[in-house]
């Protein structure tokens, strides 16, 4: 049997941490996740949310943010704009990491990432803009993974985030960096990640 678990980077003890039932909430400042993104914006902070946000769960360390600023740049955690890239972007400064145990060793095939509704995977979030990039696959640019009003979104061709195949062990992990705006003003809820992967 494989397990998945969606993990923040937290900083010490441990560095990632299992997100477990926490929610993660994209807000307009690094250090309080009640902080509103203006609309002309993207995120300036990142963190793990009791709820829609709820309590924040991050405790010392809050969660790495990495902002959307072109299709090719980034600014991580309030810094300047750098190019997005295996160079530029550690591991430990991405925003999520995906973590998949099996028992016995297997490989990956057909693996992707992509936002949702919340309800119908197929369906994009709702008044949602969000670009993802995976670390460690020599990208050098976002893929936009939602646009509410473009009709992008949720779990389909040319709208998620095709990641890179793992050999054969028992753990394996994919590195990503996330961005998200509203399209409009107010709270966004109705917006989830997914991922799936078959193993062989």
């Amino acid at each position: 049997m494989a397990t998945i678990t969606f993990e923040g980077y937290m900083g010490a003890g441990p560095a990632w941490a299992d997100l477990g039932a926490n929610t993660v909430v994209f807000a307009g400042s690094l250090t309080d996740l009640t902080v509103p993104i203006a609309t002309t914006d993207w995120n300036d902070g990142t963190h793990a949310g009791a709820d829609d946000p709820g309590a924040d769960q991050c405790g010392a360390n809050h969660m790495n943010n990495v902002k959307y600023l072109t299709g090719g740049t980034m600014s991580v955690n309030g810094g300047g704009s750098e190019a997005i890239s295996d160079v530029n972007l550690a591991e430990a400064e991405c925003t999520m990491r995906i973590h998949l145990n099996s028992a016995s060793t297997v490989a990956t095939q057909n693996t992707f990432f992509y936002s949702f509704n919340g309800a119908v995977v197929t369906t994009e979030a709702v008044e949602i803009e969000c670009y993802a990039f995976e670390r460690g696959v020599t990208a050098t640019a976002w893929t936009q993974i939602n646009d509410d009003s473009g009709n992008i979104g949720g779990d389909n061709a040319g709208e998620r985030l095709d990641l890179g195949e793992k050999t054969t062990a028992t753990d394996h992990y994919w590195y990503l960096a996330l961005s998200a705006r509203g399209e409009s003003a107010g709270g966004k809820t109705s917006f989830d990640f997914g991922f799936k992967t078959e193993i062989f």
